[in-house]
């Protein structure tokens, strides 16, 4: 079930997460937070997670719907390396 809490926004651009929301995300003092909008102008917030926990998360997510990883990398790469050689032209 959805959490909804009411915040409000300081002079300075702060927010107090709600205590509710932070226990519910485990967000304790010093923890990064990432702020995602989305094209329909919602905004999340979440726990920011290392990238490479980020990136692992992925991987798995590409495993289960039978995508080649290592292929995508290197189609990845060679487009990446034909856009530059177009700017160095």
């Amino acid at each position: 079930m959805p959490i909804s809490k009411d915040a409000t926004v300081t002079s300075k651009g702060q927010v107090t997460i709600p205590k509710r929301i932070r226990d519910e995300l485990d967000i304790d003092a010093g923890t990064e937070v990432e702020f995602v909008l989305e094209a329909d102008g919602t905004i999340s917030v979440r726990p920011k997670r290392p990238p490479m926990d980020r990136l692992r998360e992925i991987k798995e997510q590409l495993a289960e719907r039978d995508v080649d990883v290592e292929q995508m990398r290197s189609d990845s790469k060679d487009q990446w390396q034909s856009k530059h050689e177009e700017h160095r032209e």
